[in-house]
Formats: structure tokens, C-alpha cells, sequence
């Protein structure tokens, strides 16, 4: 087991954080705008260049000094991607947030009724500017499973992330970890009503690690959210400082006067210092693996008990094993996913 933990994480870093943008002599073919919003402002096919099929994208992928052959037929097999890129929509996008360029990620299940409205889920993605973005193996893996449910699924890179050859100028600096950024998850929501098929009353959130930290902070100025979905996120983040001071280089790095306000700056971000100011009747879904090697399981087990202790609606679940990416209960996590989805959007 702890071999394929290992094998598995060398893919999910191969994947899905260091690769390079795709380059494209041409560029790629944009598509009709899919909403009316003037930030929309330019969106291609995610199936482009290399990810046109299955073979393609594995010929791309087996040229990485990396690549293990057999863990990517595991976690990416035939039938799922071939099927996916059968019934659904799946758009790069470049869109303005603050009056900066910002890339994002939008799928959508294909062949609906012409007047059908679907619910929305606002996908929050792990890592930071200079890994984690959501790249073709990642928005498979994270994005598609839910847009599979039915949902129209919506995710921003954050401003500074690049990862397909959009208009977007890819500068690191601009990623604050939590700071201005949490502005380009809010400012989806205009693209999101300017989609004919979207129904705007009925939006979920979902966020990965750091991108949990960013859906709290951007709860608090979404009243009407429906739901909210965090997996292995951070609450306290100088908390985690403690168990992971590694995370000193990043919290640097990223986060404006940290140097200066170092304490400030945390407790800015960390949402067991302002609970009160989540929607009250938000019900949130905490998962999280005991064996988790970059956020430490006590991340959750403390907000869930601050929760318990305002009596807010939520539910914790707790994978014995698990690591960060919630292996080897991938499975049972999503199906939590689409059970709270269900229930609540």
C-alpha cells in the first residue's frame, strides 16, 4: 500500500502540478461565448492539442521523465475519459476579475433539455500559483466526476495561475494566498448568471485544501449558497504552522506583509477566527484523512466541534488511512460529495 501511495503521488505531480502550459503553434480554436457576461472574454475547448483523445494524451504524458504507465491506466482509464469527452462540455476560459485577466475552468454535462437548469457547483482547486493548477489530468479527475452528477461545474485558477494558452499573463506575484484573490471565486458568479442554462438560485461549493480556506473566505459574502463541500482544508492556519512549518516558505512568499503582520494575516484566513461570519444555516461537509500528511486531520475535527458548538449544520467524516487526496477512500469521499450535493442543492 505505502508503494502505491507513493506511485500515486509521483502521477498526481506529473499531472496536475508542475506541468507546463500548453503551447499551441496556432492557438487554439475559440468557441461562441457560453454566457452573456462582459468578463467573459475568451473560452476554447479543453479537448484541444494533445487532450483530443485518449491516445494523444497518453503519448504526451508517457514522454515525462516521470510518467508510470500502469498508474495512469489506473487513474485515468479508457472508458472514463473517452466517455467524458463524449458527454460533456469542457471549456478553458479567460475572464476579468478586478480588472486582471484570470483563467478558469467550466464543464458542463452535454445534450440537456433546451429549457433544463441546472444546479451549479463552484469548484475551488488545492495549491498556488506555482503548482496545483487545474491542468487537463486534474480538471478529470477533480471537475469532471461532478459534472457527471449533473451539475455545471465552475472553477477559477486564481489570478497569477496559467495552465492552457489563454489571454492570461501568468505572474506568481499576484496569487495572496487568501487576499485579493478570493475575489475571482465571487466574481464567477456573473458568468455563472449569464449562462442560459445555469440556474443561479441553486449553487454549491467545493474546495480542496488551500481551496477550502479560499471557499470559507468566499462564503462570507455569498448569502445564498446552498452548500459547501471542504476536503482535507485548513482552519487555522497558524495551527498548521505548527505540524507544517514548510508552509512558512509559502505563507511568505504569497501572503502581503507577512513579514509585518504575520498573526494578522493568519487569523485573516482562518475561519475558526470569525466563524460567525458564515451564512448561519450554510451546511458544510468536512472530509479528511487521518493519515494526511499536509493538513493535519485536527484542521477539521476543531472546526467541526466549533461548529457543533453553534449548533451550525455540518458533518464530519473521518477516512482512518487517508491521505491528503483522501486515498484509499476516494471513492467513499465522492460518494459523500454527491449524497450532500443531493440533499441540499
Amino acid at each position: 500500500m505505502k508503494l502505491y501511495l507513493m506511485l500515486l503521488s509521483s502521477l498526481l505531480l506529473t499531472t496536475a502540478t508542475h506541468a507546463e502550459p500548453i503551447k499551441s503553434p496556432k492557438g487554439p480554436q475559440l468557441l461562441p461565448a457560453f454566457s452573456t457576461a462582459s468578463s467573459l472574454k475568451q473560452n476554447f475547448s479543453c479537448y484541444m492539442g494533445p487532450f483530443a483523445s485518449y491516445d494523444s494524451w497518453l503519448a504526451m504524458m508517457s514522454k515525462k521523465p516521470k510518467f508510470n504507465a500502469a498508474m495512469f491506466g489506473q487513474r485515468f482509464s479508457r472508458a472514463d475519459v473517452e466517455r467524458r469527452q463524449q458527454t460533456l462540455d469542457c471549456r478553458v476560459f479567460a475572464y476579468e476579475s478586478d480588472g486582471v485577466l484570470v483563467e478558469g475552468v467550466m464543464v458542463r454535462p452535454k445534450n440537456t433539455a433546451a429549457d433544463a437548469k441546472l444546479p451549479v457547483v463552484i469548484y475551488n482547486r488545492g495549491g498556488n500559483a506555482k503548482g496545483g493548477t487545474l491542468v487537463y489530468g486534474a480538471i478529470q479527475h477533480n471537475v469532471m466526476p461532478l459534472a457527471e452528477l449533473g451539475y455545471i461545474v465552475i472553477a477559477s485558477q486564481y489570478r497569477g495561475a496559467k495552465a492552457f494558452p489563454t489571454l492570461v499573463t501568468g505572474d506568481m506575484q499576484l496569487d495572496q494566498f487568501g487576499g485579493n484573490d478570493v475575489n475571482d471565486i465571487k466574481n464567477l458568479l456573473p458568468i455563472i448568471n449569464g449562462m442560459p442554462e445555469a440556474d443561479s438560485e441553486r449553487i454549491a461549493m467545493k474546495g480542496f485544501s488551500r481551496g477550502g480556506m479560499m471557499s470559507y473566505l468566499a462564503a462570507r459574502n455569498m448569502p445564498k449558497l446552498k452548500a459547501l463541500i471542504v476536503e482535507a482544508g485548513v482552519a487555522d492556519l497558524e495551527a498548521s504552522l505548527v505540524v507544517r512549518p514548510a508552509m512558512e516558505n509559502i505563507f511568505t512568499r504569497f501572503i502581503p506583509n507577512y513579514a509585518t503582520e504575520k498573526s494578522a494575516q493568519l487569523q485573516a484566513r482562518s475561519v475558526l477566527q470569525w466563524l460567525d461570519k458564515l451564512p448561519p444555516k450554510l451546511p458544510i461537509l468536512l472530509l479528511h484523512g487521518d493519515k494526511d500528511e499536509r493538513v493535519e486531520v485536527a484542521q477539521s475535527q476543531n472546526l467541526a466541534k466549533a461548529l457543533a458548538e453553534k449548533d451550525h449544520p455540518h458533518k464530519l467524516v473521518v477516512y482512518p488511512g487517508a491521505n491528503h487526496g483522501m486515498h484509499p477512500n476516494r471513492a467513499e469521499a465522492d460518494a459523500e460529495t454527491a449524497a450532500w450535493l443531493k440533499q441540499y442543492l
